[in-house]
């Protein structure tokens, strides 16, 4: 990303609060339910992948090497499963905190996250935005002010919502939201 924030903001626009989401907010009930869904997974990538490899480097005839090969490589999309549902999302949270940053100017909200590639999202803010305030554990909270409802071809819907997520200062953040909605700019915190 860009040094500043400023580097990206509009002529006028201001920065008025700049944060990124508290360490140790961990997802403990979602993170251990993937966890005991992923152990089935994960055991049973890893036992056919390990009875390839006993037929792959003991081969006595030539359909033993090909079992081998076979049940190794039938094991491989199992142990990513099971790997990832046990251990991707524990590592997830334990990464968002250092790679992701939020910022709150005059005109939008924007939302970096760097890990493999960077990306910058802007979301501007708007007169007829619905903002959403949700408490978190340990004094933080997140403040929502993006949604978007997509449907599919079946005519089904589905939403999703954007804005900052686990920070500690989320009832400031959301006052200078609301302050923004209703046309005023707010001292910046």
């Amino acid at each position: 990303m860009a040094e500043r924030w400023e580097d990206w903001f509009q002529p006028g626009e201001k920065l008025l609060w700049q944060g990124a989401p508290a360490p140790g907010q961990w997802n403990i009930l979602r993170n251990l339910f993937l966890t005991a869904f992923g152990i089935p997974f994960l055991s049973a990538g890893l036992f056919v992948s390990s009875m390839g490899l006993g037929y792959f480097f003991s081969p006595d005839r030539s359909i033993e090497f090909l079992l081998g090969v076979v049940l190794f490589a039938f094991g491989i999309p199992f142990i990513a499963v099971g790997g990832g549902m046990v251990f991707g999302t524990w590592i997830s949270d334990w990464m968002t905190p250092t790679h992701t940053r939020y910022a709150l100017t005059t005109r939008a909200g924007y939302i970096a996250k760097r890990l493999w590639k960077r990306n910058l999202e802007v979301l501007p803010i708007q007169q007829d935005m619905l903002i959403e305030f949700e408490e978190g554990r340990r004094g933080t909270g997140s403040v929502y002010f993006h949604f978007e409802t997509d449907i599919d071809s079946d005519g089904d819907k589905s939403s999703t919502r954007k804005g900052f997520e686990g920070i500690n200062d989320a009832q400031a953040v959301y006052r200078l939201l609301r302050e923004l909605k209703s046309g005023n700019v707010p001292d910046p915190l």
